[in-house]
């Protein structure tokens, strides 16, 4: 029914809450850190604290989860045209790699998974991902457990813990917060508290452990350009197009003399066949 049994890993005992605004269901499932509830051919997205289900449900399993002729993200989501198709060649405007790897592009909007496959590397409205998110995202990183996402001169900070959360207090502009008005790209390495902030054909350095935080001299690059960024464990990528630079660390980068080879975003990162 309506009724939720936790058992406390810790203390050996079950707990009873009463979620009444989810109502009976005949399966549960955690995926890409969000909860559903399954009841005949409908589901519903439900906090996992609370039971609370946003607007927009209940809807159908067979625009999402099961593929039927005539239905599904193909067919529903049509409006998004190219910047919801995952093989498009349309540019991505940001990337993040997070504290726990799991890795993000956006554009128009929308936001992908590309660290996992089990999602069929599905475009997602902006919203669903990152609560009180809308728009474009020029930039992003992640840095202390918390994702940093930039929209224009503003920056809002999400808590990466139990999927995302906006902090209290943000958007805020990103001069007051980062020491710069604005930002093609931006990226963290994993264990680095070192910001690169790029802006056109130049990269500056902001330390993040700093307060108030300041941007050092500005880096020339070996690109004129570049729509988005990221760092891993595999080096620097720097994105742009349909293409991406891979450079094996932040110093090889800033001392590249000519950008390495262009490789395609949706071979790599989406499996598209060429």
């Amino acid at each position: 029914g309506d009724t939720v049994y936790t058992f406390d890993l810790a203390l050996r005992v079950t707990k009873t809450r009463v979620w009444p605004g989810l109502g009976p269901c005949d399966a549960a499932l955690r995926w890409l850190e969000r909860y559903y509830c399954l009841r005949g051919t409908h589901f519903q997205r439900f906090n996992p604290l609370t039971g609370e289900v946003p607007p927009g449900y209940p809807r159908d399993l067979r625009d999402y989860f099961i593929p039927c002729p005539g239905r599904g993200q193909g067919h529903g989501n049509a409006s998004w045209g190219d910047t919801g198709n995952r093989c498009s060649k349309t540019p991505f405007q940001a990337l993040l790699s997070d504290d726990t790897g799991r890795i993000y592009a956006f554009r128009g909007g929308l936001s992908f998974r590309l660290d996992s496959r089990q999602d069929g590397h599905h475009a997602w409205p902006l919203g669903q991902t990152w609560p009180g998110l809308e728009g474009e995202v020029d930039a992003a990183f992640a840095w202390d457990g918390r994702s940093y996402l930039i929209q224009g001169s503003q920056v809002s900070i999400f808590l990466s813990e139990q999927g995302h959360r906006r902090v209290l207090g943000y958007p805020r502009a990103l001069q007051e917060e980062l020491g710069v008005p604005s930002a093609d790209a931006a990226f963290t390495c994993p264990g680095s508290a070192h910001l690169y902030v790029i802006t056109g054909d130049r990269v500056r350095l902001v330390d993040l452990t700093q307060t108030p935080r300041r941007a050092g001299e500005p880096v020339p690059l070996p690109h004129d350009h570049v729509d988005g960024a990221m760092c891993t464990e595999e080096g620097v990528f720097l994105f742009r197009g349909p293409s991406y630079h891979q450079y094996p660390s932040v110093a090889q980068l800033l001392g590249a003399s000519q950008s390495a080879p262009p490789q395609s975003i949706a071979t790599h990162f989406f499996h598209c066949a060429q």
